[in-house]
């Protein structure tokens, strides 16, 4: 039996001050704070949230992205699990890696089990049917879809694949939405031109969740609702949001809340090899150079934004303190919507009795300070600090 205590542990049902109980990989139990207990882990008045599954992460720590495509089998599910320990850094227990060119060993990985980082719970592939292009990019060809690619994409996942974002105005589109949702995989709308009537077309056809709701789709004009508004209008759709204030600011993501019930809502990072690296610019595999800012924006020379230097755990923060919602209500976000969106709820996504104890020990400013997924202890600050992957970019002078 292993015991954790807090003066705050954000249960499912409300916020207690005693000890939480796990047997093996399970939460137990809760004892008051009076309880006699011997040995515990002693996290004073440090919170103790549901580990945060974040289903939308490209990389971290130099570890991830697509510059492992081509490389041996070891070496690519090597770099895996260096990645899978690196999210639990920022208090990450659950995870949909999101890949495309490496699909077959992140489901290998998942496959043979690694128990010293986040769990993969399934895989999202973000592309590579995209159409629109980010904030400040060139227009560029996209590719045309090959149903032999996506049907391979389905095989090498070995069925771990849950999440493919596309954009629905690529011909073909609509035969490998059809395909892949016969497959029990979530069609995600994204990087997309359509204005509203062809978005709504989508939702019809079987797109049920917003990718990076806001970025890279057609905004809200008063005379057509583009994309966005579509996607916060249908209640079929369900939202990922970038908290971290840079790609949506803060007062759009409260309008957003406001408009759509925030159990629609998913945190995500979308975070990069280049998330909790200093600011600088730096010489990358796959896009070069890359430039991360002093506020955390990651872009390429052309000013195109690629993806996010932040954590949810980070975006955690800002909805407490920037729009002062309840901690108890930001959690739903982070952990628990996403959790039940999938499928997970009954095993993962908050605090309770029979589920796992993926839990994160976070501070008052919103650092992991340890990290436990299914009941072991994968990350603690105060033994470990967090480690870049070596040599992993050059920075620039």
């Amino acid at each position: 039996m292993k015991y954790l205590r807090s003066s705050r542990i954000y249960f499912e049902d409300g916020v207690r001050d005693g000890y939480l109980v796990i047997n093996k990989d399970k939460i137990v139990g809760f004892l008051n704070k009076e309880a006699a207990v011997e040995d515990f882990e002693d996290y004073k008045d440090q919170r103790i949230i549901p580990g945060i599954f974040d289903t939308h992460n490209h990389g971290t720590y130099g570890y991830g992205d697509s510059d492992m495509a081509g490389k041996p089998d070891e070496i690519v599910k090597d770099d895996i699990r260096h990645y899978l320990h690196a999210l639990a850094y920022e208090g990450v227990a659950n995870i949909f890696p999101t890949e495309t060119d490496t699909l077959k060993q992140v489901a290998m990985v998942a496959k043979e089990g690694y128990d010293n980082g986040a769990h993969i719970l399934g895989i999202h592939s973000e592309g590579p049917y995209l159409s629109r292009v980010g904030e400040g990019g060139r227009p560029e060809a996209h590719p045309d879809i090959d149903m032999d690619y996506v049907h391979k994409m389905w095989e090498d996942s070995q069925g771990m694949l849950k999440l493919v974002a596309m954009a629905p105005e690529i011909p073909g589109a609509e035969e490998a939405a059809e395909y892949l949702i016969s497959k029990g995989v979530k069609i995600a709308y994204a990087h997309s031109d359509l204005k509203s009537e062809g978005a709504k077309h989508a939702v019809d056809k079987g797109w049920r969740v917003s990718t990076h709701t806001s970025n890279v789709m057609v905004g809200i004009h008063h005379r057509n609702i583009g994309g966005l508004g579509v996607m916060l209008m249908d209640p079929r759709v369900q939202c990922e949001v970038i908290c971290d204030g840079l790609h949506v600011c803060m007062d759009f993501i409260e309008m957003m809340f406001r408009i759509k019930d925030k159990s629609q809502f998913m945190m995500i990072s979308d975070s990069v090899a280049l998330a909790g690296i200093k600011p600088g610019r730096y010489e990358i595999g796959w896009v070069t150079p890359l430039n991360v800012s002093e506020e955390g924006f990651v872009r390429d020379d052309d000013g195109r934004l690629l993806g996010s230097s932040k954590s949810v755990l980070y975006g955690i923060g800002n909805l407490v303190e920037k729009l002062h919602m309840p901690l108890e209500e930001v959690i739903k976000l982070s952990s628990l919507n996403a959790a039940r969106y999938y499928g997970f709820d009954d095993v993962t996504g908050s605090i309770k009795d029979g589920k796992y104890a993926d839990v994160a020990v976070i501070s008052d400013d919103y650092k992991a300070m340890a990290t436990y997924v299914h009941g072991r202890k994968v990350f603690d600050r105060s033994t470990e600090e967090p480690e870049y992957k070596p040599n992993a970019f050059k920075k620039i002078d």
